[in-house]
């Protein structure tokens, strides 16, 4: 009597993949060079047009969404913007060159992109970057739990608060102006300000300059989003220096960019904007992870921390007691906020 053959399972290619990748740009090489790129990790899938692009996204799942900013139908942040609204589980990518800053801003303000790479992008970090937003969107998959009791903010029992950091009193002025009725505004004027409110209060949002006199804020905003990925942060710049923007896009998630000089009706908008985003991530905390931030490098760090220290030094007299106890919150502060 013949035994039955065993049956042996064939693997599945598909189940070591990390996620199913969406590829949009007009040049069939930069499509190519993609594909070959990311193949070996994702499966994945090319269009040549947003149009097609848009059409593939309706009728198919994705993990991850890269787009290029330049294309002739409409441009990246426009496609990104529409897949937002239809496939919110997608994490969304920008490729783009640092020149085109207006994209940049717009990727952020619009899209909210979880990644901006400029183009020629890195081989080894490119991978490595749609690994990490693959595995975000499949945490996500069976969908986001709700809390269980709402936040006080969510239930309207209280205010949202915003803490504005600026040295400008217009800036000041202007936030009262458009967004008093909306949240309980806290004002401070120097970083050691900051850090005693962010000690005693529960800060949902910070609007920031960028810049406090000589002191630049960047790296300072994008740990404080690291160690508290609840808050949202609102920078206001007249740079334009995309290449700055870009980084504070990865490395801080800034949730809007606002231009100086402010206008009250815009500044109203980004703030109800950022309101909403805060009450979203109280209430569906993994939504936190789809605003990971990458890290400060040590150095980065080390001069953030130095540069804090000596701020704090020169803004009291050694010898006052109000100077020891700003010294020993600002030490708790640091503690807290790198990780020692």
């Amino acid at each position: 009597m013949n035994a039955n053959p065993l049956s042996i399972p064939l693997p599945n290619p598909l189940e070591r993949l990390k996620g199913r990748v969406l590829c949009v740009d007009d040049e069939p090489n930069i499509l190519r060079a993609l594909s070959w790129l990311l193949r070996k990790d994702f499966q994945v899938v090319t269009a040549d047009s947003a149009r097609e692009g848009l059409h593939l996204i309706r009728n198919g799942d994705f993990d991850v969404v890269i787009s290029d900013n330049r294309m002739p139908e409409m441009s990246g942040v426009e496609f990104l913007g529409q897949v937002k609204m239809l496939a919110p589980r997608a994490m969304r990518i920008l490729l783009t060159g640092y020149s085109d800053m207006q994209a940049v801003i717009q990727s952020v303000n619009e899209s909210e992109v979880f990644r901006f790479v400029p183009k020629p992008w890195d081989i080894v970090e490119l991978p490595m970057i749609v690994a990490q937003a693959a595995e975000i969107a499949r945490r996500q998959e069976i969908g986001l739990p709700t809390a269980e009791e709402p936040h006080p903010e969510i239930a309207g029992l209280r205010l949202p608060k915003i803490l504005v950091l600026d040295e400008d009193e217009t800036t000041h002025s202007v936030v009262e102006m458009s967004a008093g009725d909306l949240a309980q505004i806290i004002h401070v004027t120097s970083p050691v300000d900051a850090f005693k409110m962010l000690e005693e209060e529960e800060v949902g949002i910070i609007l920031s300059e960028r810049t406090l006199g000589t002191m630049d804020l960047t790296h300072l905003l994008c740990l404080l989003k690291r160690k508290h990925p609840q808050i949202v942060s609102i920078v206001v710049t007249e740079s334009e220096d995309s290449n700055l923007i870009c980084r504070m896009i990865n490395q801080g998630q800034i949730h809007r960019f606002i231009p100086k000089p402010l206008k009250a009706g815009n500044l109203r908008l980004a703030l109800k904007s950022a309101i909403a985003k805060r009450s979203e991530l109280l209430e569906n905390p993994l939504l936190a992870e789809r605003h990971q931030v990458s890290s400060l490098s040590d150095k980065e760090t080390n001069d953030l921390q130095q540069t804090l220290t000596a701020r704090a030094s020169e803004s009291q007299d050694p010898a006052s007691e109000k100077h020891s106890s700003a010294t020993g919150m600002l030490g708790r502060f640091f503690r807290r906020l790198f990780g020692s």
